[in-house]
């Protein structure tokens, strides 16, 4: 319920979003644009655009599950409707002369020629739905739902998704009549073939350009960054902290609630099938992983070791794995990860996140440490948190009346956090890539890239060709990498299965040279030979400023790129 108004409200601020300065112009010169007492368009033009968001979502859901289209194409799309309408207002003369040209009387035609010129429904409908996509990207909560909610729970996603458009549509709504109000009061304004609405149709071919261009993205950029206002900052608060839980003082850091149980797995390996109901009289701690996820890694050497202490104190580890990539849905290659990993608990493949949606849970690690009534009493997102963990096992094997060690593990517990300035990791699918750098757009397909200097540490720029796809990049011919870090370690997933050779470049230089190679380098080179997580760098101490160039050899993909402090 908290996140359904969060979303509401979050649609009714994007209209303060630096996105949606752009667009303004757009919403109040479609409300106005013709007959200027017709009240029908701003309701036309916001439900429209309400629409085509959701199916905009829709489609999203759809080019990752079924089909190979890009979600930049319908961006391009949107943008070539603006331009379009904007050129009809412009110059009706020309529309009007094309339809006799080519005799195309139908009546649908009509009206489109009207639509932006006299204020027909169509030049309203136009003018919304061509927003639709525009707008997606303007909120940090709707950005949450996709990435968060809609891979999990569609029903719930798309309802959350239609609360932030109810809210964003009111907020329209109500700029698109306070514009034609104020605009009604001007006479020039309700001449079609007038200044005014020719400056109208100019706007629209601007902004559209704009989109098409993707200079709307810096535009707002520049906007975000000399307006004291913060709307990330204030949409972002809008997305919740946690999931209902009752917090607590203590290692034992939460309310105590029944465990959701594991449900509708794919597959287990290292067991047959358990039941959270069939391990009562025992602490178990569910951990929610994905193997090529470094976060979830760096946390194996403490379960293992917990494992190991306390497994015959009547402790069970289940280890819950939720695939951030379509290659980590494979029980081959993650069952050769758990091996490779030594892990000899039980793991469940959740590939539909059944499981992960019961326990409502948003991150990769996570733990949950049930007790022997079968009740959740501690639950830790991320990494670190180690001595607390143990400490709250040993506690909750006393409380159920286990003996426990008298010495903890020998796993030396220390938070590892991430460093201020720290290079993110780094997506290069176009679904959620960022910080690149290119004359070449980084869209779906197979395309020829020139390096670009990399102006800052986080970019990141390609040379050579490349196949582009929502979750990845593959390499075709001459692929190489290059990106600017800040970190201490560098890691690459590959979600591949080719095989073959990554050449490594450290400032201009072959690592090995450098006494920095990660444990998977040998020579300069990293060998693929399946699809996980490669370390390439292992500095001695944490680099502000270092330049990594990766020489792709045919055929490998890559996901991510990322880092450690």
């Amino acid at each position: 319920m908290l996140l359904l108004l969060g979303a509401f409200f979050a649609g009714m601020i994007t209209v303060l979003a630096p996105c949606v300065f752009a667009l303004l112009p757009v919403i109040v010169g479609g409300s106005i644009s013709g007959n200027v007492a017709d009240k029908r368009r701003p309701v036309i033009i916001a439900a429209s655009l309400a629409v085509s968001l959701i199916v905009f979502t829709v489609l999203l859901k759809a080019t990752t599950l079924f089909i190979d289209v890009s979600p930049q194409v319908i961006t391009y799309i949107s943008g070539g409707i603006i331009v379009g309408v904007g050129v009809v207002t412009l110059f009706p003369e020309l529309y009007e002369r094309l339809i006799l040209t080519f005799n195309l009387q139908a009546k649908s035609q009509q009206l489109l020629g009207r639509g932006s010129g006299k204020g027909a429904v169509i030049g309203a409908i136009i003018t919304g739905a061509a927003l639709g996509p525009v707008f997606s990207s303007c909120s940090p909560v709707y950005a949450y739902l996709l990435a968060t909610v809609l891979p999990v729970n569609f029903g719930l996603a798309m309802l959350y998704i239609t609360a932030y458009v109810a809210g964003l549509s009111l907020m329209l709504l109500l700029v698109g009549y306070i514009g034609q109000k104020l605009i009604r009061k001007i006479r020039f304004a309700a001449n079609p073939r007038g200044w005014f609405q020719r400056s109208v149709a100019v706007i629209f071919i601007i902004v559209g350009i704009l989109i098409i261009s993707g200079y709307d993205k810096q535009f707002q950029t520049f906007v975000s960054q000399h307006t004291p206002f913060n709307f990330d900052g204030l949409s972002a608060k809008l997305i919740p902290a946690d999931t209902g839980r009752e917090a607590e003082n203590g290692v034992l850091n939460v309310k105590p609630y029944k465990a959701p149980e594991i449900t509708d797995v794919d597959s287990w390996i290292n067991s047959k099938p358990i039941r959270i109901a069939d391990q009562k009289g025992k602490v178990v701690l569910v951990d929610f992983w994905t193997y090529s996820c470094i976060n979830c890694i760096r946390t194996q050497p403490y379960l293992k070791s917990w494992y190991a202490q306390y497994k015959d104190s009547g402790f069970e580890i289940i280890g819950v794995h939720a695939p951030e990539f379509a290659f980590e849905r494979s029980r081959a290659n993650v069952a050769s990860a758990v091996t490779k990993a030594g892990l000899t608990y039980p793991v469940a493949l959740d590939n539909d996140f059944a499981t992960w949606n019961a326990y409502k849970n948003q991150y990769w690690p996570a733990s949950y440490l049930i007790d022997a009534e079968g009740n959740v009493r501690r639950v830790h997102e991320g990494e670190g948190g180690y001595r607390e963990t143990e400490e709250a096992i040993r506690q909750l094997l006393r409380e159920g009346g286990k003996t426990v060690p008298a010495q903890s593990s020998d796993q030396v517990s220390q938070e590892t956090p991430t460093r201020e300035g720290q290079t993110p990791e780094t997506y290069l699918g176009t679904r959620r890539a960022s910080d690149y750098v290119g004359t070449q757009r980084l869209i779906r397909g197979r395309h020829v890239f020139t390096q670009a200097q990399l102006p800052k540490v986080n970019n990141w720029t390609l040379g050579g060709e490349w196949q582009v796809d929502s979750e990845g990049i593959r390499a075709i011919r001459d692929a190489t990498l290059r990106v600017r870090v800040a970190a201490k370690e560098m890691y690459m997933v590959t979600g591949t299965e080719a095989t073959g050779e990554v050449g490594v470049l450290l400032n201009g230089r072959p690592i090995s040279q450098t006494k920095n190679a990660g444990t998977d380098v040998n020579d300069s080179r990293v060998i693929v030979t399946d699809a996980r997580l490669y370390r390439l760098i292992g500095f001695s101490k944490y680099e502000k400023d270092s330049t990594v160039e990766l020489q792709v050899h045919e055929g490998i993909q890559l996901n991510t790129l990322t880092f450690g402090g």
